[in-house]
């Protein structure tokens, strides 16, 4: 009985093969890039930067979930 092949994802080489559907943007800092409650229609790999993951609660106050920086998906 062989081994099985494990092979490891690497998003460089899934965004180089990627077809249509694919768009880069340049977010602006404090660019609100998706809201709780939004469509989620998109999913967003990060190439440069980090982007703060945060929430609000119902009394307004904010409290931030996770940093994402470069080569995470948001």
């Amino acid at each position: 009985m062989g081994r099985k092949r494990i092979t490891t994802f690497n998003p460089n080489t899934f965004l180089t093969q990627v077809g249509s559907g694919k768009t880069t943007q340049q977010i602006r800092k404090k660019q609100i890039l998706f809201s709780q409650g939004d469509a989620a229609d998109a999913v967003f790999y990060i190439l440069k930067g980090q982007v703060k993951l945060t929430v609000v609660s119902r009394q307004g106050k904010e409290a931030v979930v996770a940093v994402l920086g470069v080569g995470t998906f948001g």
